[in-house]
């Protein structure tokens, strides 16, 4: 079975992190701030440096319930690269069926 790829430092893998943190009153939610990796690379690219730490680009969301949560998550999950692949064949075996 092979293993997914995604596209992006050359060394053939991303890594990207999702955080939930259970607070008194909720969850704190971190994802990747995509926009802000892209800013790296480009600025890193540009001044013909190695790709930056990309670890510290992650936004910060506050959820009251699992369901926010759950929200947030798909909705950092569904902008990563090449899911927009994953979507699409989910979208096509729905209706191939």
């Amino acid at each position: 079975m092979d293993s997914p790829v995604a596209a992006g430092d050359g060394m053939g893998y991303d890594r990207y992190r999702v955080s939930i943190e259970t607070l008194e009153n909720g969850y704190k939610v971190e994802v990747p701030d995509l926009d802000e990796m892209e800013k790296k690379r480009a600025a890193a690219k540009k001044a013909k440096q190695p790709e930056p730490y990309m670890g510290d680009c992650v936004k910060s969301y506050a959820a009251k319930s699992p369901k926010e949560v759950l929200k947030l998550v798909r909705a950092a999950l569904e902008k990563l690269p090449g899911v927009e692949y994953d979507l699409a064949f989910d979208e096509a075996a729905k209706t191939a069926g």
